[in-house]
């Protein structure tokens, strides 16, 4: 049964106003809007930062989107009981972090007021919430009556720079010119592994390479045969998006885009539309979705989330259908599609996937680099016979696994005027404080290990790690540099190595 609606409109909707930061009434009371998107990487310690700066929260969900509706606790300069409602956008990955930013766009949004299920309770979120809006690049998106938001501060993978077109741009709109990226105020916060991952139909004796990977992901190896002759079958890739800064961090490391600098020195990485069985049939609606036929040979299938990756690799280990929504660069619009994995039986299929996923591991695991074997992140365990280099924390602190990004969060510094003739402000008052809350927590030990974390724990610390430049000589409460054992708290939680929030660097020894 559809939920009442709890609010009647925005203040932000009202003529005249910018549709960025304003007030939305929930049960007739005024939540000041904090609107937050991009990189799906937090998602793993969102509730544990919105727990952190909320109490007595009511919780939301739809596909991609998360809120949470409570009163400001602790967020220095902003008056505690303030009401807030705080707005996670991941649809589309970073690049939704990055240009809508800094063009102050309008992009979908959760409806809070306009849920189907659930009571609100973090166990049970009100959920089904509808999402409105139209995003940059669809079909009347500059229409004065488009419903969407404008977001206040956003998280991606990589540096703003590493946005760049025609392969790093979301819905195939134009990248920031060197101006609009000069208007955001650009913050590095931690460091993140991405990994190779593989469903359990593949062997752990396959033997990865960078380069072999890399063949994979580019369509230039399409069948298990050319992995290891022992194995057959057809390649499938679940990759994410255009604009995805996973996606953006793979087309980096494997295919050198967009740091080449020199004619021929980047590769471009597989489409859906390289796929051997490209819409076999169907129109593309939810009544009658486009067809990858994954019988006709190699596939790859672009998901809008890190979670849409791993119910992919799910369903081609399984060899169950899935089916999921995608734009399509045909049609320059978002369609449906759906890829009958059940036509074929289980499948053997790579990912996109960055290391905070290692809790959603059903039917794929993580593999090493330039070795065999799968690594249990959860445990910090290979398994046996492996080889390699593991994307172990240790390994990350100490430099040797170098498939390494490092995340940032940005904001418009300046007022700008979008399609609508908004005249969006500078990030301030609530929103601003919110955005440096966020950075704070995001980086700090405590949420990228656990370190003197008395409160809930976050569910993937062996995934990040903080960087050198703000917690070399991390200490405890007491002063001390080492634990109990007489290891140093840095040595546990903080690289030793910076790429100085450009990724196209080499990894550089600071020490910590």
């Amino acid at each position: 049964m559809k939920l009442k609606s709890l609010a009647i409109a925005c203040a932000m909707m009202a003529a005249g106003s910018s549709f960025a930061a304003g007030t939305v009434n929930i049960g007739g009371v005024s939540h000041q809007v904090v609107y937050f998107g991009g990189a799906t990487a937090p998602d793993n310690f969102l509730n544990d930062i919105a727990e952190g700066v909320l109490t007595g929260i009511t919780y939301y969900l739809a596909p991609n989107y998360r809120a949470f509706a409570g009163a400001a606790n602790g967020v220095p300069g902003v008056t505690d009981g303030t009401r807030v409602l705080f707005i996670k956008r991941s649809a589309g990955g970073s690049v939704f972090g990055v240009n809508p930013v800094a063009r102050a766009q309008r992009v979908k949004t959760i409806d809070v007021n306009n849920c189907t299920s659930g009571n609100g309770t973090k166990a049970t979120p009100f959920n089904g919430c509808a999402v409105v809006g139209i995003d940059p690049g669809e079909a009347n998106h500059a229409a004065a009556n488009n419903a969407g938001l404008v977001i206040d501060f956003g998280v991606s993978d990589v540096e703003p720079a590493m946005f760049a077109g025609p392969l790093n741009t979301e819905n195939d709109t134009p990248a920031l010119s060197p101006q609009e990226v000069a208007r955001m105020r650009v913050q590095p916060v931690n460091q993140l592994m991405m990994g190779l991952a593989a469903t359990n139909t593949v062997p752990d004796t396959t033997f990865f390479s960078r380069s072999t990977y890399g063949a994979m992901l580019n369509n230039q190896i399409t069948t298990w045969d050319q992995v290891d002759p022992d194995l057959e079958g057809d390649v499938v890739v679940c990759r994410r998006v255009e604009g995805s800064g996973t996606q953006t961090s793979y087309n980096w490391f494997f295919g050198n885009f967009p740091c080449a600098s020199n004619e021929g020195g980047a590769i471009e990485p597989a489409r859906m539309t390289d796929s051997f069985g490209w819409k076999s049939s169907g129109t593309g609606t939810t009544a009658d979705p486009f067809i990858i036929d994954p019988a006709a040979g190699y596939t790859v299938i672009e998901n809008s989330s890190s979670g849409n990756v791993r119910s992919c690799m799910a369903a081609a280990n399984n060899g169950t259908d899935y089916t999921f929504t995608s734009w399509d660069p045909e049609t320059q619009a978002t369609k449906t599609f759906k890829v009958p994995f059940s036509s074929t039986g289980p499948v053997k299929a790579i990912a996109t996937l960055s290391l905070d996923s290692y809790t959603g591991t059903s039917g794929w695991s993580f593999r090493n680099l330039d070795g065999v074997g799968t690594f249990n992140a959860s445990t910090q365990t290979p398994s046996a016979n492996a080889t390699g280099i593991f994307p172990s924390k240790e390994n990350l602190i100490k430099g040797r696994y170098d498939f390494v990004v490092e995340l940032s969060i940005q904001d418009r510094t300046v007022a700008v005027t979008n399609e609508q003739g908004d005249v969006v402000p500078a990030i301030a008052g609530v929103q601003k404080a919110f955005a440096d809350e966020v950075v704070r927590r995001a980086g700090s030990p405590r949420f990228t290990g656990n370190f003197e974390n008395t409160g809930v724990q976050v569910s993937t610390p062996f995934a990040f790690a903080s960087l050198p430049q703000f917690y070399a000589g991390l200490t405890d409460t007491n002063g001390s540099e080492v634990d109990g054992n007489n290891v140093r708290f840095s040595d546990l939680y903080v690289s030793k190595f910076s790429r100085n929030a450009n990724t196209c660097s080499p990894l550089r020894f600071i020490g910590n």
